[in-house]
């Protein structure tokens, strides 16, 4: 029998993602195991073990009480912070109403760079319990700390004010006391909410010798379990609970209480509270590890740029771009070399770009490629050195992948070569790159991928031969200047970047040939690419999409002339010649006119050459869908959930390999594997390729994917050798299996 997979485990996991939710103290574990068997008794009950529960909880809430310096005001358990905000937010809004207060006149302030838990509640109960008031966001310094004078300008309007004291993103604390003043002098009565769950542990509190009202708390943010928090709310404060019942915290909170997560605060208020030896390291120990972190991070990053630094910051949070990297690039390097980070909020991970530095007036660049490392509090030495040290060791990994600023190229690999496909957002642009000449063709560029598509070329060392565009929808495309004057494109061109007095280009091997096909804009052409004289592709601009038209409703859009384009396109080629467009709005990488016909009927109307009015009005009422959308679209897709790809668990992998003549496709990046090599983590030997998805489209071009084979697609989580699935299933492969949960779960 086959090893379990959790038995091929090579790399120890390396935790900095504390912001996003700690592991469990030991302490706090047992003491959650002796409530669950031993002191297991219902608070509320009136005999003994009742008697004892009881006793336990109010030992907690007085230890609270110390850690937080709040010997007024009640400390009501919750099932987290989110739970705290709610009640909070209920609680002022009803006092809000009861004084007559409320309408549009009437704002409710909070951070710009507010955990969103905030401003959506805010948004949640304004509406549900009918106050009505606006929504005004407090603008933040470059340092991320709040504006005083707008707040001290918007305060005479205002009925609540919600302020965080550290930032979950960034690090960045407010001062609280200037906060205080500036609050209580501008608006004396108004309703103070601050979100204080990246503070506990890292900041001094002393809530009962300020005004704040309200200040909800989360234990797993803290080494303690999930599903376990506390409110603190100030002497005299309005109070409406959020969920009555039974009557519990007096009356405060209702439902039987989470004794078992109160037993693990009990623990952490007791470790907080010790002088020495204690678990919990002081701040100048904090702010070493950060200083060793950092030592670490530009070794491997030397273009490293810090979104937010001391003195605004707390020290266990860094925040970080790298100039020429996404977000996602560096996530994946991290994860597969086992350390745990991440961009931003654990919230909003899907989000790209980040609402907090975008709101600190930082460059998209850095709201894009920012990277949020965040360790904890009881972190010991040892732990900070091998993180340390396992950073340190991708500076080979850059080194190796050319990923550093300077000849940066991240999806490198030593015989670079053929076609990659990059995207932005649904933009879709083509690099052809000449191994045997070092020259390259870029096709479509769009601005965002401007610079790394120079880093690779230059990192390479060769020679930019052109700069394509198959259509124009201004005079020019600025991406396509910036690439030509930066790269130096030499040879004369025309508006589209075509270099040859002849319509033939040649690169090596490849070869493409131009012609017109207006219809979609009035200057728009298709390059036909053929590699050693065989027709392989077509660069269609947007006048066929996978999955849908392009619109002919724009400024040179002509519905006759896009017919007459598809004809002639389609005269041109084969049946499943991969048509390779300038959008892909339903990531589908790729399509032929085969199944294009399939997925759009109305294709084979146009290329019939049915009457006008017949396709005419179709095409129309489509722009009309187009036109009415809130983002620009260069033509309609239908989006479809359509899934019949196979997906293979970790503990059934074994049994697969063992009995398919599987072919493993790594569809992760090279820098990845280089991190983490797959075959360290799989139960028994098999063959692996790589084929990221960059390089999906030229595996089938030259044939290195065949659809009779039968292919297991793997990458980091699941999710992009899941799309990789989707797009060979669509080009007629059928033997495909997805790695459910990717490489993660193999770990």
């Amino acid at each position: 029998m086959s090893a379990p997979i959790v038995n091929c485990r090579t790399l120890t996991e390396v935790y900095l993602d504390n912001n996003a939710t700690t592991p469990v103290l030991f302490g706090a574990a047992q003491a959650v195991l002796h409530a669950m068997q031993q002191d297991f008794g219902n608070p509320s009950s009136s005999h003994s073990t009742g008697i004892k529960a009881k006793a336990a909880l109010e030992q907690t809430r007085s230890l609270a009480r110390q850690v937080l310096g709040a010997d007024s005001g009640d400390i009501i358990f919750t099932s987290g912070a989110t739970e705290g905000i709610q009640t909070s937010v209920i609680s002022a809004l009803e006092a809000i109403r009861a004084r007559g207060l409320g309408g549009p006149n009437t704002l409710l302030l909070y951070g710009a760079t507010e955990h969103k838990a905030v401003p959506e509640s805010l948004k949640h109960w304004n509406s549900l319990l009918q106050v009505n008031a606006t929504l005004k966001a407090i603008p933040v310094l470059s340092t991320g700390q709040l504006d005083l004078t707008a707040l001290a300008a918007l305060l005479p309007h205002a009925a609540l004010v919600c302020t965080m004291a550290a930032n979950n993103e960034t690090g960045v604390q407010q001062d609280l006391h200037a906060l205080e003043q500036v609050i209580r002098q501008g608006k004396p009565d108004i309703y103070w909410l601050v979100d204080c769950v990246q503070a506990l542990g890292k900041m001094s509190l002393h809530l009962a010798a300020t005004t704040i009202d309200y200040a909800p708390f989360s234990g797993h943010k803290l080494y303690g379990p999930k599903g376990i928090g506390f409110l603190y709310v100030r002497a005299g404060a309005p109070y409406r609970p959020l969920i009555t019942g039974g009557g519990q915290e007096g009356g405060l909170r209702s439902g039987t209480e989470n004794l078992p997560g109160i037993a693990a605060l009990n623990t952490i208020f007791t470790e907080l509270l010790k002088e020495e030896p204690r678990l919990f390291c002081s701040n100048a120990v904090l702010w070493r590890y950060r200083t060793d972190l950092l030592s670490a991070l530009r070794e491997v990053f030397p273009a490293l740029v810090l979104n937010s630094d001391a003195p605004y910051v707390i020290p266990t949070t860094i925040n970080f771009s790298v100039p020429g990297f996404f977000a996602k690039d560096i996530l994946d390097l991290f994860d597969a070399a086992g350390i745990r980070v991440s961009s931003g909020s654990a919230c909003s991970s899907k989000v790209t770009g980040s609402y907090v530095l975008e709101a600190m007036g930082l460059e998209r660049w850095r709201s894009e490629s920012a990277i949020r490392l965040s360790f904890g509090p009881a972190m010991t030495d040892a732990e900070c050195q091998q993180a340390c040290e396992r950073i340190r060791a991708l500076a080979q990994v850059v080194q190796k992948h050319h990923l550093v600023l300077t000849d940066a190229d991240p999806l490198n690999v030593p015989d670079a070569d053929g076609l990659y496909q990059f995207k932005y957002d649904a933009c879709c642009t083509y690099l052809l790159m000449c191994a045997q000449r070092r020259e390259a063709i870029i096709i479509d560029p769009v601005m965002p991928l401007a610079e790394r598509l120079a880093n690779i070329i230059q990192g390479q060392g060769w020679s930019l031969l052109a700069v394509l565009d198959t259509h124009l929808h201004e005079e020019t495309n600025a991406a396509s200047e910036v690439l030509r004057a930066l790269l130096g494109v030499s040879q004369p061109y025309d508006n589209v970047g075509w270099t040859q007095a002849s319509n033939d280009l040649t690169l090596g091997a490849y070869q493409l040939t131009r012609i017109a096909t207006p219809g979609h804009s009035a200057v728009a052409y298709s390059y036909l690419l053929r590699h050693h004289m065989q027709l392989k592709a077509a660069f269609v601009g947007d006048i066929v999409l996978p999955g849908g038209i392009g619109r002919t409703d724009m400024p040179g859009g002509n519905a006759a002339k896009l017919q007459q384009s598809l004809q002639v396109l389609v005269s041109q080629l084969y049946p499943d010649t991969l048509l390779l467009s300038s959008h892909d709005y339903a990531q589908r990488f790729v399509t032929t006119f085969d199944q294009a016909i399939k997925e759009t009927p109305l294709l084979e109307t146009i290329l019939a050459g049915s009457a006008e009015p017949q396709w005419l009005h179709a095409l129309n009422a489509q722009a009309l869908v187009l036109q009415q959308a809130s983002s620009h679209f260069c033509g309609l897709v239908e989006v479809t959930a359509h899934d019949a790809i196979a997906l293979v668990s970790s503990t059934e992998l074994p049994t697969l390999l063992a009995g398919t003549a599987l072919t493993i496709v790594d569809v992760r990046e090279p820098y990845e594997q280089s991190a983490g090599a797959l075959m360290h983590y799989l139960p028994v030997p098999a063959t692996i390729i790589q084929v990221p998805l960059s390089r999906l489209c030229d595996a089938v071009l030259h044939q290195r994917l065949q659809p009779e084979q039968a292919l297991l697609l793997v990458c980091r989580t699941g999710n992009r050798s899941l799309l990789a699935a989707r797009v060979l299933r669509r080009l007629g492969f059928n033997q495909l299996w997805n790695l459910q949960g990717g490489v993660a779960l193999l770990r």
